[in-house]
Formats: C-alpha cells, structure tokens, sequence
C-alpha cells in the first residue's frame, strides 16, 4: 500500500493545484475536486477563493482511509 501511494505521488511538488489533486484521485473533473474540498473529502486549508493542498496531508488521509486490511495473512487460521 505504502509504495502504491508514494508512486502516485512521485514527482509531484509538495503544494499541490486542484488540478494535480484531480489528476492524481482519477477525479472527472476539477468541479468535483472542489465540491471535495468543499465537503472535506480531502484535506486542504481554504483562503479565501484558493486552496492550500499538501501533498503528504492527501498522502496521509489516504493511507488512513484505505480500505483493505491491513493484516498480512487474510484468512489464515479462520475456523470458521
């Protein structure tokens, strides 16, 4: 998972745009970006009209967010 996510955010500076963000999320459109912004899908810090997006907070709230487990050995031992 680690690697995963830092391959998607290789190369990419530590301030990110909206249209960076919408690009690396795989996102339809920047109106989606914003609406989740908006919402707080996606950590960022609003100033007024502009967005401040860092890259390691997105990072992070992904790596928090993702949804397979963590435990290496799924099924092993089960009893059931």
């Amino acid at each position: 998972m680690t690697e995963s996510l830092d391959r998607l955010f290789n190369g990419l500076p530590e301030r990110l745009t909206v249209a960076q963000l919408t690009e690396v999320l795989g996102l339809s459109s920047t109106t989606v970006t914003y609406r989740w912004l908006r919402d707080g899908r996606v950590p960022a810090i609003q100033l007024g009209s502009h967005w401040i997006i860092l890259r390691d907070d997105v990072k992070e709230h992904l790596r928090a967010h993702y949804n397979v487990s963590q435990q290496s050995n799924l099924g092993v031992g089960d009893t059931d």
